[in-house]
């Protein structure tokens, strides 16, 4: 049985095997076990993130059945056994390093960037750890503070103006963002949120309030 199911299912439920009766399967049962329970909850949820994350449909038709969501639920595994924020840093930056060399947009026919990949994956993580208290609730906790924010456009430009001279140049786009601007960026969040927060909130939060925030801006603006 995968290790981590019972984990998964700490914040959710905590059942024995689940059994299915059907009305045409009378002298049959299906039985369901909590490990396949877990699996296909997890890969909902990552289904969900993945979604949100808005970048899907600018990849590679297909990126998400074959270059996505196997390597996604092997880096969650993996960052749900993380004993450091390092370790962490270390698993996050090999994931998004792989996914620059593997994933393709759809219309430009060039690699995905970093900033792209990275986006992907911190959306899901934020579903996964932040949203649903994956892989239980007592390591979501510890696991939420090292997250870091899926900056979009719009926080980039917000960022821009408090720390105009932070990078030469700034990126305008996810696009342009490559593995080093991407580190400063989220350098530059947790130094926001130091001065403006005063540290109250992390930068997981930052990432949901911000997101919300700007985009509502804009729409009243319209």
């Amino acid at each position: 049985m995968d290790p981590h199911v019972g984990k998964y299912n700490s914040c959710w439920t905590r059942g024995r095997i689940v059994e299915i009766k059907g009305k045409a399967m009378e002298s049959e049962r299906e039985i369901v076990d909590l490990e396949t329970v877990a699996t296909t909850r997890l890969e909902n949820i990552i289904d969900v993130g993945l979604t949100a994350s808005a970048m899907i449909r600018l990849f590679e038709r297909g990126t998400k059945e074959k270059k996505l969501r196997g390597p996604i639920i092997k880096t969650i595994k993996k960052i749900f056994e993380a004993k450091s924020e390092a370790e962490f840093k270390r698993i996050h930056s090999a994931f998004c390093q792989r996914g620059t060399r593997e994933i393709t947009l759809s219309k430009k026919s060039k690699r995905a960037s970093y900033g792209q990949i990275a986006k992907t994956l911190d959306v899901v993580l934020k579903v996964a750890v932040y949203y649903c208290h994956l892989p239980e609730c007592e390591k979501s906790k510890e696991l939420s503070q090292w997250l870091n924010a899926a900056v979009d456009t719009k926080m980039m430009a917000m960022l821009r103006k408090h720390y105009p001279k932070a990078m030469k140049p700034w990126p305008h786009t996810i696009e342009e963002v490559d593995g080093q601007s991407y580190d400063e960026i989220q350098r530059i969040v947790r130094e926001f949120v130091r001065k403006e927060h005063q540290n109250s909130i992390t930068p997981v939060q930052f990432d949901d309030y911000y997101w919300r925030k700007l985009n509502r801006q804009a729409t009243f603006a319209d």
